[in-house]
């Protein structure tokens, strides 16, 4: 055994040296010129056969895939090119330690990224003599501290590395004097590390310092940290843990131009923090807990301020002209707590403002001239406060105002709107208490796009008052509207799109009420009490392909003009006695269903000659089959469920997808009941008077799906009833008097997945020979017949332990409290008796499962046979391989039976 190892070792060992290229030469890459190009070396650095260079070089090395625990400059000896090189890029390594000079043949290398590396170590002095360097790139490593000298590139010189990226590694702490000879660096990235705290000193010669990237640390202060950081320009120390700003900190970054605060945990800002950044234009304060108070001298020495964002804070309070000094373009308070009225004075000085948003505030109301300086403001975000008052001049004459939100307040008139807002292009109003749209309540907003009225207590939309010129999406969902639609309410509107009229109490559609509606796609008028409507309606509704006039109350409906490009028109759920009278030549959709509908025999019918869907359920129809009807070929799904149909011819009808005649009046159906319909998929005969399911029934059919013939009289079913159902993958045949079910009557029924047969006076069901029969049956619910419990347990073990696939025994109806097995209702006809031979047939029974287990496995043991025969001709000898084959067969079937009495037994 030993031996064998020792040898499969070595075999082991000899793959890995020959897959291994030996080869010392790196690539050439991105070739420019005898000086400009990139070495390409993978695993090791190698050499490269680069000509001779007559002018200044510029080499670019990269290296990838090169594994050291501790990298030195010996991994380097073997390169060629050390004096060109000033590019070094080697990302995609595998290196632990940097060690003292690794880089020391690159000595006039000036950009060095050794990102993604695994780097856990940066020893002292890693990049001396590297006196050229100007970037260094350690990010997305594991170094989790720095020694005091680890970053130097000379002995006693300043470095001259202008940019240091420490990004995305482990770091915790930062010690004083760890870039005290980098007073060069102009950018420095900290960013996504685990700093916690920095020593006061830390940053205390970096006077050139114009980027300080902090986010994502666990700081939570700065205390004397910046203090020394007189060219700072960008800050950004988002995502931290700071809970304080103090002008101590803050306020002698004299240069700073972009401070980032957000997602931290500040609750508060002193007023002195910002007022010697003169230079300040970028503030982003979001997503704390600012407490203070907005004073009016906080960014009073802030006149760049252009952006200022203080959303998702804790902020109650903006005393006035806290903005006046300033110029700002976008100003964000959402999601704060300040209460009371906006005045003249609160936001006095931002004439440049371009976005203001205040939603999700406690404002109650908006004064006099609130917003009149606000001359080139685009977008007011209002909403999701408790404004209850406007005053009429509160925008003044801000005609630059295109976008106003004012959704979620009190909101109870319009009065603000009827000198002001002229250029308003979208207008959000919604979950207001307003109860009237007057007549030219919005006559000066004549640009308006988008108007959403939605979610108030309007009862009364007048004539005339919807701003209707240009409107393109108009929401009026969720309001009490009554009474009747009249003229020059919603209509004309040529860029209209859509409109949802639905779930209101309209009565009545007055002539005219909807026309010159060019671009209107879908109408809603669902849900409504509409019993009239006028016959001169949808009259230039070209584009209109869906009308919804469902559940209203219209007994006739007739149109004068029509709409050839109506794809689908819904007219369920109403009281029509006959049918509609309008041109819809177009139709391939049409619900008639839940009406009074008792003759079809009708002209409406000729123009549908291409309707794909008729569905006329729940009338009152007796005969389907007329001149007209006959024409409406091309029907691939036809519902004509709950009539009091006898009869029905189908054969018209050959491209029926789906067809569903439940709940009529058919008393028997043969071959010739199901003739020329060879596309049915999906067929519904239940609930009819069927007695019998003659032989070649179903033969026409080769390709049903699903087969409902529930609720009906059939008492058995004979060879040859389901004959042509071989693609069938459901079968309804519940709720009938069934009593002798013979299994192999399914035996064309190889696609069957799922057999109902509820509600019959079934006692015995054959569970093996069915699961033969039908290969593919995955789901059996027998409910409601008269099977004993045990029945029902032995064929659920049987089924469950004998077959590969998983089978379910349900029912439709879970009984629990009654005899049940699962919730499957069971009467155990033996339960009081006990007959000695019983047990006898118990155990011929389950014999059954384990002949059938036996044959499943009679392949696979031919198969293991067959192979171990070939493996014979090779390695063993004949009479060894035939013992250890039957030993093999003797155990997997004594296994086998073992496993099967156990789950029996249990």
């Amino acid at each position: 055994m030993g031996t064998t190892k020792l040898f499969l070792y070595y075999i082991f060992t000899a793959s890995l040296f020959l897959g291994v290229s030996t080869t010392h030469v790196c690539e050439i890459e991105n070739y420019v010129s005898n000086c400009v190009y990139t070495v390409a070396c993978e695993i090791y650095a190698g050499s490269a056969s680069a000509a001779n260079c007559n002018s200044e070089p510029y080499v670019t090395f990269v290296l990838k895939k090169s594994t050291a625990n501790i990298l030195t400059a010996g991994f380097f000896g073997a390169t060629n090119f050390d004096s060109r090189v000033r590019v070094i890029n080697a990302s995609n390594n595998n290196w632990n330690i940097i060690a003292e000079s690794t880089f020391r043949y690159y000595s006039k290398v000036e950009h060095i990224t050794i990102s993604n590396n695994k780097i856990k170590e940066i020893q002292n002095m890693a990049f001396r003599p590297l006196i050229y360097l100007k970037t260094l790139n350690l990010s997305r490593n594991e170094i989790s501290t720095l020694g005091l000298n680890s970053l130097y590139t000379h002995d006693d010189k300043e470095s001259d590395v202008v940019s240091l990226d420490l990004s995305f590694n482990n770091l915790e702490v930062l010690q004083s004097g760890l870039f005290q000879r980098m007073n060069k660096l102009m950018r420095l990235y900290l960013q996504y590390n685990k700093i916690n705290d920095l020593p006061d000193d830390v940053f205390m010669n970096l006077r050139n310092l114009t980027s300080l990237e902090l986010q994502h640390n666990y700081l939570k202060s700065f205390n004397m940290t910046l203090i020394n950081l007189k060219s700072l320009q960008i800050l950004d120390v988002s995502d931290n843990n700071l809970v304080r700003l103090s002008g101590y900190e803050l306020n002698r970054l004299t240069a700073l131009v972009s401070a980032n605060f957000s997602n931290n945990a500040i609750e508060t800002l002193e007023s002195n923090c910002f007022n010697q950044a003169f230079n300040l234009q970028l503030l982003d304060l979001s997503n704390n807990k600012i407490k203070s108070t907005l004073e009016s001298v906080m960014l009073i020495n802030n006149v760049k301020l252009f952006y200022l964002d203080l959303k998702n804070n804790s902020l109650t309070t903006i005393e006035d002209n806290v903005f006046k000094h300033n110029n700002l373009t976008y100003l964000s308070l959402q999601n704060n707590n300040i209460t009371g009225p906006i005045t003249e004075s609160t936001f006095t000085g931002l004439q440049k403002l371009d976005v203001l948003n205040l939603y999700d505030q406690s404002i109650t109301s908006l004064g006099h001239a609130a917003f009149s300086e606000l001359t080139s403001l685009e977008v007011l975000n209002l909403g999701k406060n408790k404004i209850s008052a406007i005053n009429t001049s509160c925008f003044g004459l801000m005609t630059n105002l295109q976008v106003l939100d004012l959704s979620n307040n009190a909101i109870s008139d319009l009065l603000f709107t009827e000198n002001s807002l002229i250029n308003l292009t979208e207008f959000k109003l919604n979950n207001n208490n307003l109860s009237k749209i007057s007549s030219g309540q919005f006559v000066n907003q004549t640009q308006l796009k988008r108007l959403d009225l939605s979610m108030n207590k309007i009862k009364i939309i007048e004539r005339f008052a919807l701003p209707l010129s240009n409107l393109q999406y108009l929401n009026v969902t969720g309001n009490s509207l009554t009474g009747t639609i009249e003229p020059d309410t919603f209509s004309p509107a040529k860029y209209l799109s859509y409109l949802d009229l639905s779930n209101f109490n309209f009565s009545k559609v007055k002539n005219m009420s909807f026309v010159n509606l060019p671009a209107l796609a879908r109408m809603n008028l669902s849900n409504n009490v509409i019993d009239e409507i006028g016959c001169n309606n949808f009259i230039d509704l070209k584009n209109m392909y869906s009308l919804d006039l469902s559940h209203n109350h219209l007994k006739i409906l007739g149109l004068r003009n029509g709409s050839n490009n109506l794809k689908s028109l819904y007219l369920n759920n109403n009281n029509l006695k006959s049918l509609p009278s309008m041109n819809i030549s177009g139709v391939l959709y049409l619900d008639l269903s839940h009406n009074n509908i008792t003759n079809v025999s009708d002209t409406f019918f000729e123009q549908l000659q291409n309707i794909k869907a008729l569905h006329m359920s729940y009338n009152r129809i007796k005969h389907f089959n007329n001149k007209y009807t006959n024409f409406l070929t091309k029907l691939t799904d036809l519902s004509l469920s709950h009539n009091d149909i006898d009869k029905i011819d189908l054969s018209l009808f050959g491209e029926l997808i789906s067809l569903d005649i439940s709940s009529n009046r058919l008393n028997c159906i043969d071959k010739d009941f199901l003739k020329n319909v060879d596309n049915l998929q999906a067929l519904d005969l239940s609930n009819n008077n069927i007695t019998a399911l003659p032989p070649g029934t179903f033969q026409n059919i080769k390709i049903l799906k699903m087969l409902n013939m529930s609720s009906n009289h059939l008492s058995n079913l004979r060879y040859g009833s389901v004959r042509g159902l071989h693609r069938t993958e459901v079968l309804d045949i519940s709720k009938n008097d069934i009593t002798e079910f013979d299994v192999d009557v399914f035996h064309e029924c190889i696609e069957l997945k799922k057999l109902i047969i509820d509600y019959n006076k079934i006692k015995a069901i054959d569970f093996d020979r069915l699961l033969v029969v039908a290969p593919k049956l995955s789901s059996v619910s027998l409910g409601g017949n008269p099977l004993s419990c045990k029945e029902i347990v032995r064929n659920m073990r049987s089924v469950n332990h004998t077959f590969f696939r998983p089978m379910e025994v349900t029912s439709v109806d879970k009984i629990y409290h009654e005899d049940n097995v699962h919730g499957i209702r069971c009467g155990d006809i033996n339960a009081n008796t006990t007959k000695p031979e019983k047990k006898e047939t118990d155990s011929s029974q389950q014999s059954s499962p384990a002949m059938y287990f036996v044959y499943a496995l009679v392949p696979v043991l031919f198969v293991v046979l067959v192979i171990i025969g070939i493996a014979y001709f090779k390695h063993y000898r004949r009479n060894s391989n035939d013992n250890f084959s039957e030993l093999r067969l003797r155990r997997s079937l004594e296994i086998s039976s073992s496993s099967i009495q156990t789950d029996f037994l249990n």
